[in-house]
């Protein structure tokens, strides 16, 4: 038996992940990007791998085997990647609720103190301080150069790679392409982030997806020494992530938090801060959802993740050495992966509400496996 095609539409990381994961299960795997290379969503988030924001069950259980499938490709491909672990800081007394009904009498975590936090943290802000939820599992990775790392590590794999390369109409078995080249397949991925739109349009209105874009940053360096310690959070994404949802506090918190901060629930703003090898910090971000966003990011969103990010932390250095937009597909019915089936032997996968980097590969997997079945 000959051995099966499998195309992939989309070189970012949900594409890569399903290329490796295929090719490693004996496929022969094609990668089409429309790009000159991932210019997306896989390339303008924070690095994070997040399984701190991953509901109990069976998606933490899939963000865990993402991490490890990262560490394992690291060191193969010589990508750069921390786990220094998360520190979610609380300063308002909701906010040390959900943390004590998070991770109160589980293993995996450890509640500190403020006397203990600041101690061990340095750059975390006493100010109002009442305490903090240290996580070990996550990890971060630097995307302007993990992608392409990744990528080739796809190649070396004998993934085959076409960059420059769009498709514009899908077929039973074929795809074509801009330039009047068609490509065969026995299984077709498609992966290409916000260009979904253009395949199936039906089928991703009717699985209730919309475009949400946010507003990110990256500081200059920090000067030598200085080591945030592990991802930082605070009360704000508390609110944020399917996590911490059926904790007793979260709703109090988000009630006191959009009666204080109404511009940050305005635009969406939680803050992470996450810091890279090169001493670079990157923060954000904001959500902004629709189909008719204006051009341009709003400097007064960029001044509230900044004054929010202030309040949780103390940074030498704040000065800004790059801004940029994202823009990815997000379900508006609270799901963290879509997978759909518009056809036999294709699947669309997208809207994993901005765990990618950290779902992937457990998608991939479970992808993959479903083909045998």
């Amino acid at each position: 038996m000959a051995t099966q095609r499998v195309l992939i539409i989309g070189a970012g990381v949900i594409g890569l992940a399903h290329a490796v994961t295929a090719r490693e299960a004996g496929y022969e795997v094609t990668v089409l990007e429309r790009d000159g290379r991932a210019l997306g969503a896989s390339v303008r988030n924070f690095g994070t791998l997040w399984p701190i924001g991953c509901a109990f069950g069976p998606e933490r259980d899939q963000a865990l085997y993402g991490v490890k499938r990262w560490k394992e490709i690291a060191a193969a491909a010589g990508i750069w990647i921390s786990g220094q672990g998360s520190l979610s800081l609380a300063y308002r007394e909701e906010a040390w609720g959900v943390l004590n009904e998070f991770g109160g009498g589980r293993g995996d975590f450890e509640l500190l103190e403020a006397g203990e936090v600041v101690g061990r943290f340095p750059a975390a802000n006493p100010d109002g301080l009442r305490g903090a939820l240290l996580s070990r599992e996550e990890a971060v990775v630097h995307t302007p150069t993990a992608i392409p790392a990744l990528t080739e590590y796809a190649r070396g794999l004998g993934v085959e790679l076409h960059f420059g390369v769009p498709v514009v109409r899908v077929h039973e078995d074929r795809v074509e392409t801009a330039d009047g080249r068609t490509f065969g397949f026995d299984r077709l991925v498609i992966a290409a982030g916000e260009e979904m739109r253009l395949f199936f349009p039906q089928e991703l209105e009717a699985a209730q997806i919309q475009p949400c874009r946010l507003q990110m940053m990256r500081t200059v360096p920090q000067p030598g020494g200085f080591d945030l310690g592990a991802i930082f959070v605070s009360d704000l994404t508390l609110c944020h992530y399917p996590a911490f949802r059926d904790c007793p506090s979260t709703a109090k918190l988000r009630s006191r938090l959009e009666a204080e901060l109404p511009e940050h629930h305005r635009w969406g703003v939680h803050v992470i801060a996450a810091q890279h090898h090169d001493g670079t910090l990157t923060l954000g971000d904001s959500h902004e959802y629709g189909m008719d966003l204006p051009v341009g990011s709003r400097p007064e969103v960029d001044e509230l993740i900044l004054g929010a990010l202030r309040d949780f932390a103390v940074i030498p250095d704040l000065r800004i050495a790059m801004r940029w937009q994202g823009t990815y597909l997000k379900s508006r019915i609270g799901q963290t992966q879509v997978v759909l089936e518009p056809r036999e032997r294709v699947t669309m996968v997208t809207a994993m509400g901005g765990l990618g980097m950290t779902l992937s590969w457990g998608l991939a997997m479970r992808t993959i496996q479903s083909w045998n079945t």
